[in-house]
């Protein structure tokens, strides 16, 4: 049953937007069915989900809970009711569908290893898209259900650049489909330095050009923060006071830059993790005016966000150029459910990474570099959350990657005699 699912959930990761029923006001997609059958399963085999329960369910838990009295609060007891539970089962769905079924190394490999050979694949229809101009795969998804779902602009030229069009692919976004791309590439590249075979070869190069096709800056920045993170995991067990006063060291020089900055130190944080200074003016205005609304609204936040629902504060000229969109996983959740939804995911997420990291000298070859893998991709998730919304398919795989992993802690049941 897992493994079906499982496997199923890939799949519909893969399916266009335009594969959707309307139920009511909520929008029925395939990955939200199999992750809604994925919450009902681990809900009925509660005791199980028990046994391997840690901090990070709590606080997810915890999660849900600030969602739901920020929407009830915010709008009223139906919206939070609906709103809640799409949430939940795009985050505890996801969560434990990972949890349960990859339990196991062989489990994390297999899953893995088809997100990477469907990625390898479309490759060239992402070429095909960038050259060509002709998003066809979406146009083919529109002719078999007559849903018109992508956004009239990813026709437009803003996104040709150089006569080339940024490949969306099977995705709703460029952004989309590159964040897909750079959370599997960690597992593509040491997949491949583990078996020096030139089908995993082709599989990193082809992940890499699928990468640029984008012409996104969130992929690219990805790869960065890796190369990173890759040098802490590797010294982290054997310097890792150095990296703690580091750590410290670079919160305290944060604390100045925003003391005695004007911009602030995510201001100018979110100014340069972007390589299009545009798209980095845009973010830093989001930053600045939103922040008068968290200021306002810091534990339920301003609720949901849309049509008909509610709205962030700017000065008019600023909706004209990017509407009401918020380009970062984590001012948006701050901004919609308050700061201590925000601070309740981030700590869950900085909790699973390093209690990951500190047991990552304890597995012998044949599994830790699965586990750097995982920790290469996570961090690197975490902190391009800051200048990209996880929207779409993007929020459940968040999920479905921090639960990915809880197979590491029995490291003493892998390891080789």
């Amino acid at each position: 049953m897992l493994r079906l699912l499982a496997i199923l959930f890939v799949i519909a990761i893969f399916i266009p937007v335009e594969f959707y029923v309307m139920a009511g006001s909520v929008r029925i997609e395939p990955y939200r069915v199999v992750l809604g059958v994925a919450l009902v399963y681990a809900l009925l085999n509660f005791k199980r989900v028990l046994e391997r329960a840690d901090l990070v369910d709590i606080l997810l838990v915890g999660l849900l809970g600030f969602a739901f009295a920020s929407i009830w609060n915010n709008h009223d007891l139906q919206q939070a009711v609906e709103s809640t539970g799409i949430y939940a089962i795009e985050t505890l769905g996801a969560f434990y569908l990972a949890r349960m079924y990859l339990n196991t190394p062989e489990n994390f490999f297999q899953i893995n290893r088809l997100f990477v050979l469907i990625l390898a694949g479309l490759t060239l229809f992402s070429a095909y898209e960038a050259f060509a101009q002709h998003r066809f795969l979406h146009e083919i998804a529109k002719n078999i259900t007559g849903h018109d779902s992508l956004d009239f602009r990813l026709y437009m030229h803003y996104y040709i650049r150089n006569g080339v069009m940024r490949a969306a692919s099977l995705f709703e976004h460029p952004i989309l489909y590159g964040s897909l791309l750079a959370l599997c590439f960690p597992f593509a590249f040491l997949w491949f330095r583990q078996t020096r075979s030139i089908g995993t070869g082709s599989s990193v190069v082809a992940l890499i050009a699928s990468m640029l096709l984008t012409l996104s800056s969130a992929p690219l920045l990805s790869l960065i923060f890796q190369a990173g993170i890759a040098v802490l995991v590797k010294f982290w067990n054997s310097a890792r006071r150095l990296w703690i006063a580091l750590l410290f060291a670079s919160l305290a020089g944060s604390l100045l830059i925003n003391a005695f900055s004007n911009r602030g130190f995510f201001g100018i944080l979110i100014s340069y993790l972007t390589f299009n200074p545009n798209t980095g003016y845009f973010r830093l205005l989001q930053w600045e005016h939103s922040m008068d609304d968290i200021a306002a609204s810091p534990i339920l936040g301003i609720g949901l966000i849309g049509p008909g629902l509610h709205d962030w504060t700017r000065p008019y000229w600023i909706s004209s150029w990017f509407g009401n969109s918020i380009d970062s996983f984590w001012l948006l959740l701050a901004l919609q459910h308050g700061l201590f939804a925000a601070g309740l995911l981030l700590f869950a997420s900085l909790y699973a990474s390093f209690n990951t990291l500190n047991l990552l000298h304890k597995h012998d070859d044949d599994t830790r570099w699965m586990v750097t893998a995982w920790l290469l991709a996570f961090f690197s998730l975490i902190l391009i959350g800051f200048t990209v919304d996880y929207f779409g398919k993007l929020q459940p795989m968040f999920f479905f990657t921090l639960g990915a992993i809880s197979w590491a802690r029995d490291y003493s049941r892998w390891n080789k005699p």
